[in-house]
This record gives C-alpha cells, structure tokens and sequence, in this order.
C-alpha cells in the first residue's frame, strides 16, 4: 500500500495536480482578499503588485510574467529539469488566473481580511511547495543561493519581501503596509502548517526489559522500523535496550497496545517531530 502511494504522489499527474491546485488557492486568496483592500504580498507577487501600482498600463499578470523570465534564464542550469519546468509551469498558471479568476469573497473588515488573506494565499503556497516544483522563479533562485553559497531560504526570502515592503512604503499608506505585515506572517504560519502537516510523525522511545520480544513483534508482525540503543539505569546501572521508532498518529495507540500487553513495566515516550524525512517513511524533495 504504502509503495502504491508513493507511485501516485511521485507521478507527473499529481505533482501537476498539486501545482494547479496551490495556484488556484492562491489566487483566490489575493483576487478574492488581499486585492480589494491594496495589501502587499511577499516576494515576486508582492513585486509585481507594488510595480503594478507604479505603472498601473501593464497589467499585474504582465508584470509578473515579466518579472519571472530573466530569473528563469539565469537558473536554466541551476537546478532540475524536472523542477525548472514545474516551476515555469506553475509561474505560467498563477499569470493566467491572476488574469482570469476574478471573485469577491465580501470581508469589507480590513484586520479580517488580512488574516483570511494570509491564510488561504498561505495554505495554496504550501500545496504547491508540497509537489516536486516550487512558486515561481524565486524559488529556483532560492534552491540555487542555498546550493552555491549556503543562503538560507528563510534569509533569502526575509531579504527578499523587506525589499518589497521597502518599494512599497512609496506608494501605499502605513495602515496598508502594517496589515500586509499581518498577512504575510499569518501566510508563513500557514505555509509551514500545511509542509509539515504530511510530514509530521510521532517519535517513540520504549524503555523495557522485554526490548526483545517488542521489537520482534513491530519489525516482523507490525512491519514498522526500529532501533536498539544500548543504555544503563541511571540508579541500578542495569543494561537495558531502549527502542527507538517512527509512527504516526494512525499507528500510535496500537503499537502503545502492543508494548504494554508484552510489559506492563515498560515506559513509553512521545514526542511531536516537525517533520521525518528519509528512508521510505517521507522522500527529500529532489531539486
């Protein structure tokens, strides 16, 4: 099953699914928010929209477009293939639906409108983030400083949007630039959610004298990984077997279960990962 999945979320169909999907989220969450109140998104958007306003006769897809196509040249070697065409992919889509979706989702209150604005435009960059493509030229740009000169993305794109709110004190009130603000962390609040929403797992340390049969039981019967760490009671000084293992919140209360019925004596530890990436438990983005 497991395989199964993988083969679906590794295909060019998904993967495009996912992008059109992020950029649709997105869109709404600008044309149908952030746009009737003048807010300021980050990065190459956010650009495009604080130029927009300085030349109101190019249209925002225009200048997005424009904006886009000397940062896709200069990473035409930098990274992928594969991720250098979904990139351009999802930048040729979010131009389009800037163009042709037009909705108004009616929230006149400019705090409210911020955070909804923020969350949904966050959540569709998290989706697009979640496929094996990225955002836009940026991106590319991003994956190819962090590879060359170890510029970290969240640098990067700090850098990045203090420029934009720079240009964009010009041209907008501070009211409109505090709320943008509120946006654009409310929006990487959400894009950090939603990346690690299907990455979380739950980390496992089982202390007992039964190590043996428990891990018998999860590797052979459960088909789950584990492993043996030597370790000594800080008071006994008795060698004992702590067993380490990733599960989900799916698997958690069964594999508690199991523990138990063999040792009732054992301890048993959870802890929240961020995110688990590797082995066949969650494949590293390829770039």
């Amino acid at each position: 099953m497991d395989s199964r999945i993988r083969q679906i979320t590794d295909s060019l169909p998904w993967n495009i699914f996912l992008l059109a999907a992020g950029a649709f989220i997105f869109i709404v969450g600008y044309n149908g928010i952030a746009a009737y109140h003048d807010f300021v998104p980050g990065a190459l958007y956010g650009l495009a929209v604080v130029l927009q306003k300085i030349s109101p006769d190019i249209s925002l897809s225009r200048w997005y477009f424009l904006l886009n196509i000397p940062l896709f040249v200069i990473a035409w070697k930098g990274v992928s293939r594969r991720f250098f065409w979904l990139n351009l992919l999802t930048m040729g889509m979010i131009t389009v639906m800037t163009s042709y979706v037009h909705l108004d989702l009616g929230i006149r209150n400019e705090m409210y409108a911020a955070i909804a604005s923020g969350a949904t435009m966050g959540a569709g960059s998290g989706v697009i983030l979640r496929s094996y493509g990225g955002g836009g030229g940026l991106d590319v740009v991003a994956i190819i400083l962090n590879r060359r000169y170890g510029v970290r993305f969240g640098v990067f794109y700090f850098v990045i949007n203090a420029l934009v709110m720079g240009f964009a004190l010009s041209r907008f009130t501070p009211d409109k630039i505090v709320a943008s603000l509120v946006m654009l962390f409310i929006s990487s609040i959400l894009t950090e959610y939603v990346l690690s929403m299907f990455n979380q797992r739950k980390a496992v340390r089982i202390l007992s004298r039964k190590s043996a049969e428990i891990i018998h039981e999860i590797i052979r019967v459960r088909k789950m990984h584990a492993t043996l760490i030597p370790a000594k009671g800080g008071y006994s000084g008795e060698e004992v077997n702590m067993i380490y293992s990733i599960t989900d919140n799916l698997r958690l209360r069964s594999l508690e279960q199991l523990v138990f019925d063999i040792d009732p004596q054992a301890i048993f530890v959870v802890e929240n990962t961020f995110s688990v990436i590797g082995s066949n438990i969650n494949r590293r983005k390829a770039y």
